[in-house]
């Protein structure tokens, strides 16, 4: 009995455990992509970048094939700095022919917007408006094999503390049971 009351006191401890999910927006070293959306036909092209892995710069802000008023910006279109992220934060950026900003309002999820304008502020050749877009973290390919996501911090951790109590309900059992069979056989 004493085995079965441990095992249950030490999983119990497991359960009891500190379980809330740290803030991981924006996810570091995670890599991005989503649709632009806000034009005429939806989706209106796509964004991709990478958060670097302090979770301190959006880099590599990629647009893909925005319609613009009366043209397209075909092909990617890269933002040519690293965006700082403050607060889950990043932008408005303030560079003239290309404008962006965003936001990490939950885990593994991104939503901004975007602005290209050729020509000059007054009377741009090719503008685009300002449009929303939004995007999700993508796995990143290692050999061809897709990676696992990171689950620490996630609802992973509560199966884990479950799994334990089973294993150890499993033990107390069996433990009891043999116990009880070797009183018998006495």
């Amino acid at each position: 009995m004493r085995i079965l009351g441990l095992a249950v006191a030490a999983a119990a401890v497991v359960l009891l455990l500190p379980t809330s999910d740290a803030s991981a927006q924006p996810m570091g070293g995670a890599r991005y992509a989503g649709e632009i959306s806000g034009c005429a036909q939806s989706p209106c092209g796509s964004v991709h970048f990478t958060v670097s892995e302090d979770r301190s710069l959006v880099q590599g802000f990629t647009a893909s094939d925005v319609p613009g008023d009366g043209c397209q910006y075909t092909g990617p279109q890269r933002f040519p700095f690293d965006l700082g992220i403050v607060d889950d934060s990043f932008g408005p950026s303030g560079w003239p022919p290309f404008e962006v900003s965003g936001s990490f309002p939950s885990e593994g999820s991104a939503e901004g917007t975007l602005r290209l304008a050729m020509g000059e502020p007054d009377e741009p050749v090719c503008d685009t408006g300002v449009l929303p877009w939004t995007a999700t973290t993508v796995p990143a390919a290692v050999g061809g094999i897709a990676e696992l996501p990171d689950v620490s911090g996630s609802a992973a951790r509560n199966y884990v503390a479950l799994a334990g109590l089973a294993a150890a309900v499993l033990v107390a059992v069996a433990t009891g049971a043999w116990y009880a069979v070797r009183r018998r056989l006495r």
